[in-house]
């Protein structure tokens, strides 16, 4: 798992150079030299607001955790998944949520898919806008693939959290995997006595449809730092699309796919080829860059606090 885990990595390490090489790096330093800094600045706040944004839609499909602790693990959470195919360890969250909080990990985890699915649902939602409005061509193929794959997540998703022997057989297998073979063998039902209301899931819902939205935003601050205007509800469903197809890639984090379809959508929108790889780029830097860079600063946070370095 571990070889299969390093090769991923590499073959995402490697399709990023091939777009550096490919973008002619000359070019990009002379681009990111001359860009305008204080639009770079802006993009790194507003990914700031979505990242504490994705700490509120959290906090209100949870009981009894205050947004001022979940801000550390949701971010280390977030770090884990984009460093997993497919953001595969999202159940790491509520593992972390265990040994921080005491927080039983049937009720943690429950709101764990359930903000998965609110992601998705909006993801899906921006990725058609998206196809609809660009002229993807050929490419058609794999926008839907990545839409398909995600259709299938959230199918699996809601079959979990609404039927118990659906519920069970995927427990079954997903117990196979090293982040949930120290679960307790009464998790299951644990997990379906968990009920989260309905207002809830409406407010988790908006919440993320607000921040898939607001990282459109990311990328026209992106844009603008090069000098390049676009609008930016276009540019969310750019942002969700290139995201969407990045994780069907089960790439760790969708590096290098993600900034590969970027390049491509924004060139759908009249972005010359070594701009639109500098704005990827950069937005990249300003999301998953830096959200990482935040995780290990929560990592050594409560690492200190509790003891969290053997829970992996």
């Amino acid at each position: 798992m571990r070889k299969y885990k390093l090769a991923m990595l590499l073959i995402s390490l490697v399709i990023l150079a091939a777009v550096i090489a490919y973008s002619n790096p000359a070019a990009l330093l002379g681009l990111l030299a001359a860009s305008d800094y204080k639009f770079i600045f802006i993009g790194f706040f507003i990914s700031l607001a979505a990242i504490l944004l994705g700490v509120m839609k959290w906090r209100v499909l949870l009981k009894g955790v205050s947004f001022r602790e979940l801000v550390p693990i949701q971010i280390l959470g977030f770090t884990i998944s984009n460093f997993t195919p497919g953001k595969a360890a999202e159940p790491a969250k509520a593992i972390l949520l265990k040994a921080v909080k005491e927080v039983p990990i049937s009720s943690s985890l429950a709101s764990i898919i359930w903000e998965r699915v609110m992601d998705v649902i909006v993801l899906i939602l921006f990725s058609v806008a998206a196809i609809s409005t660009l002229s993807l061509g050929s490419n058609f193929i794999l926008a839907a693939f990545g839409v398909t794959v995600f259709v299938v997540i959230i199918t699996i998703s809601i079959g979990i959290l609404y039927s118990e022997r659906f519920g069970r057989k995927i427990f079954a297998l997903a117990k196979k995997l090293p982040i949930l073979r120290r679960l307790p063998d009464n998790f299951m039902n644990l997990f379906y006595r968990t009920r989260i209301e309905k207002s809830r899931l409406v407010q988790s819902f908006i919440i993320s449809l607000v921040t898939w939205f607001i990282l459109g935003f990311v990328l026209y601050s992106s844009l603008l730092a090069f000098g390049i205007e676009a609008s930016p509800l276009v540019l969310s469903g750019i942002v969700a699309l290139s995201v969407v197809i990045g994780i069907a890639s089960s790439l760790p984090g969708g590096l290098g796919t993600t900034e590969v379809v970027m390049i491509f959508l924004l060139g759908l929108v009249g972005v010359e080829p070594t701009v639109a790889a500098a704005a990827a780029l950069t937005f990249r830097l300003m999301t998953i860059w830096f959200v990482n860079i935040m995780g290990g600063f929560s990592f050594l946070y409560l690492s200190r606090k509790f003891d969290i370095k053997n829970i992996f």
